[in-house]
C-alpha cells in the first residue's frame, strides 16, 4: 500500500489525494478511516521544527526500515525558498516516492521526484513522509509540510503528475509551465492536452536526472484554442511538439533554434533525450532530417543499441521516402525535431 502524507487547504481550491485499493479487494486494516462521503480522511500533517541544538541529520539513502515506530527526526535547517509542500507519497519499493510542491513565484503546483530539478540549482534529494530533502546550489535544506491551512491562489495551476486518466482533447488545453529543465521559446505558443504536458514534462525531466549541460529548448505545441497554427500544418490538437536538438559551443544556451551540423550536434545528450521521449511509451512518430538521423544512428548504433531496435526507430538507412521506423525525415528539420505522441 502507498502511503500518503497530504495538506487539505480551504478556500477557493482544495488538494486531495488519497491511497486507492486493488478493485474488488476490502481495505487493508491499516487504511485511513472513511469519512461519510466515502473518502479515506487525510492524515493529520505533521510539524517538524528544529530543537534547541542543530542535530546531525542522517542521510536519506541510510534510512534502515524498521517495524517500530521511528522517532520523529528533525527536519532541519529549513529552506527559505518560496515553495510550499503540499503531500508525499512513499512506494514501498522506494522507487515511486514522490512530492507535490506549490512554487510560489509560478503558481505552478507539480510532483517531483528524487533527482528533478524544482528550480535552477534545486534539486530533490529525497523524499520522506512529509519531507522533502532539497538540494540549493550544493546546500542540504529541508521542505516540510506545515501544520498551518495553506490556501491555494485561484491562479495556480495544478499539473496531476500522478493521475493516469488525462485529458486528450484541446477543450482541456492547459499551458506548458516554466520548468528548470527546459525552456520555452514562445509560452503563448505552448498550449497542450493534459496528457501531452504531463508526458512532455515527465519525459524532460527524465532525461535531466541523468545529464547536465544545456537546458532542452521546447518549440511550438499549439494554440491556447487549437486549429489552424501557419505556418504548422499540424500542431492544431495539442499533441505535436517542437523540440531543439541539444548542441555544444558558443550557440549551445540560444533561445531560438539552431541548425544542427556535425560540428554543433550533441550526439550523446541528443540521443538520451530521444530515448527519454521513447521511453514515454506514448510517441506516435518523430520528425528530423534525414542527415541528422545518420549522425544519431551512428552513435546510437556505436554505443551498443541492437539493430532490431535501431530499425525500429529509424528511417535511416533505408532512404527519406521509406516507410520505416518512428524517426522519419521532414523538410525544415535542421534546427529541431518534431515529436507527435499518441491521441
Amino acid at each position: 500500500m502507498r502511503r500518503i502524507k497530504a495538506l487539505v487547504t480551504g478556500g477557493a481550491w482544495a488538494l486531495v489525494l488519497v491511497a486507492s485499493s486493488p478493485c474488488g479487494t476490502e481495505a487493508p486494516a491499516d487504511s485511513p478511516p472513511q469519512a461519510a462521503n466515502g473518502r479515506p480522511n487525510v492524515t493529520e500533517p505533521v510539524v517538524l521544527a528544529p530543537t534547541v541544538a542543530e542535530p546531525e541529520t542522517p542521510a536519506l539513502a541510510n534510512a534502515t526500515p524498521t517495524s517500530q515506530p521511528a522517532a520523529r527526526r528533525v527536519a532541519w535547517p529549513p529552506t527559505a525558498l518560496k515553495l510550499v509542500l503540499l503531500s508525499t507519497l512513499q512506494d514501498p519499493a522506494g522507487q515511486s516516492d514522490r512530492a507535490t510542491i506549490r512554487d510560489a513565484d509560478s503558481g505552478v503546483i507539480a510532483s517531483f521526484r528524487k533527482g528533478d530539478p524544482v528550480r535552477d540549482g534545486v534539486v530533490v534529494l529525497g523524499v520522506e513522509d512529509g519531507v522533502v530533502e532539497l538540494s540549493n546550489d550544493g546546500d542540504v535544506e529541508y521542505l516540510s509540510i506545515s501544520q498551518q491551512p495553506f490556501e491555494l491562489d485561484s491562479k495556480d495551476v495544478f499539473y496531476p503528475d500522478l493521475v493516469d486518466d488525462l485529458g486528450t482533447e484541446m477543450a482541456d488545453g492547459v499551458q506548458m509551465p516554466p520548468g528548470a529543465a527546459y525552456v520555452l521559446k514562445t509560452p503563448d505558443n505552448a498550449w497542450g492536452t493534459p496528457r501531452t504536458v504531463a508526458l512532455l514534462r515527465e519525459a524532460v525531466r527524465n532525461y535531466a536526472r541523468d545529464h547536465d549541460g544545456p537546458k532542452v529548448r521546447i518549440g511550438d505545441i499549439s494554440r491556447a484554442s487549437g486549429g489552424p497554427f501557419p505556418p504548422h500544418l499540424s500542431h492544431q490538437q495539442g499533441r505535436d511538439v517542437d523540440v531543439g536538438y541539444i548542441l555544444q559551443g558558443p550557440r549551445k544556451d540560444d533561445l531560438y533554434f539552431v541548425n544542427a551540423t556535425p560540428g554543433n550536434l550533441d550526439r550523446e545528450r541528443t540521443w538520451a533525450l530521444l530515448e527519454s521521449m521513447f521511453a514515454t511509451g506514448e510517441v506516435t512518430y518523430i520528425f528530423m532530417d534525414y542527415e541528422l538521423q545518420k549522425l544519431l544512428y551512428a552513435h546510437a548504433e556505436a554505443n551498443g543499441v541492437p539493430p532490431q531496435r535501431l530499425a525500429e526507430i529509424f528511417q535511416y538507412p533505408n532512404g527519406r521516402r521509406a516507410s520505416r521506423g518512428k524517426i522519419r525525415h521532414w523538410r525544415s528539420h535542421r534546427g529541431h525535431f518534431h515529436v507527435r505522441f499518441r491521441r
